[in-house]
């Protein structure tokens, strides 16, 4: 297993290649041209072809650099029906959002799955058999899957449904249904001994999944008193919000996702008030 980790200007994402005897199988892509020439670069250097690359969610940091990753139209690039359809959307609005931001380092044209799996389909590689379950909304996007390798040894690739090492993503509003699918996934993940999340080292499952839910809690219990029944935050209140949750997280990257996510958090928090995803809001 090798493991590219993008640093802060690629979001600290995390894309995998799963190298065989006969090949690679790669997992997820990184965000911007240099990362994803890097990413590239790295595969190549194992001097096997590219058999596959597996998709979790559609958000620019795990798929834009899938341009420069594939040199071959051949290339089986996998993922489940709603990532694919999410993808599609999000491109255009991405592109214009964040190309002021990052300039030349933003992927202008996005290159898309081109095998949709339902999930709990199963695919082998090179003798690996690797299985996709659809989340759907409930992780940092409204389209989740997690990727296992079913054999020879069981592991699991979790996308955003983890962040360790950094603050979460939390704007699309589905809090409540992300730690349904951590109980989901810490049932399905018990007996592996390591599990590869989105963002941050890998760890024991128990460990990088309970601390996510820990972290998941703390927000959604910050944001309720400090909204105090209102769909969002004043700009005192996300500045209180932002200093409780780096006290509570000392060290974390990406500490632009709290305010971020704070209204969209209170929103769903509060009842009569309705959530509406905030997918355009980060890459």
């Amino acid at each position: 297993m090798h493991a590219h980790a993008s640093g802060e200007g690629g979001i600290f994402v995390n894309a995998f290649l799963v190298e065989t005897k006969e090949g690679v199988v790669a997992v997820d892509s990184t965000l911007t041209e240099s990362e994803s020439r890097a990413f590239r670069g790295q595969a190549k250097a194992l001097r096997k072809p590219l058999l596959a690359v597996l998709v979790t969610h559609p958000h620019p940091d795990h798929v834009a650099g899938l341009t420069n990753l594939v040199g071959s139209d051949r290339t089986p690039i996998v993922a489940t029906r709603p990532v694919v359809e999410l993808m599609r959307s999000l491109e255009e609005p991405k592109r214009k959002q964040w190309t002021p931001v990052y300039g030349s380092e933003w992927v202008q044209r996005w290159t898309y799955p081109n095998l949709v799996v339902a999930s709990g389909e199963r695919l082998t590689f090179d003798g690996v058999r690797y299985s996709v379950l659809d989340l759907g909304a409930g992780g940092d996007s409204a389209a989740n899957s997690a990727w296992f390798i079913e054999s020879p040894r069981r592991t699991a690739f979790l996308g955003d449904m983890v962040f360790a090492g950094t603050h979460s993503y939390v704007a699309d509003g589905h809090v409540l249904a992300w730690l349904a699918n951590l109980e989901r996934l810490e049932r399905l993940c018990r007996e592996m001994e390591l599990v590869f999340p989105g963002h941050g080292a890998p760890d024991a499952p128990a460990r990088l999944i309970g601390r996510q839910r820990e972290y998941l809690l703390r927000f959604v219990s910050e944001v309720k008193e400090l909204s105090a029944g209102a769909p969002r935050l004043s700009e005192d209140t996300k500045r209180e919000l932002e200093a409780r949750m780096t006290s509570f997280a000392p060290g974390a990257g990406l500490t632009f996702l709290i305010s971020l996510s704070a209204d969209a958090v209170a929103r769903e928090l509060n009842p009569g008030v309705n959530s509406r995803s905030q997918e355009e809001a980060a890459p």
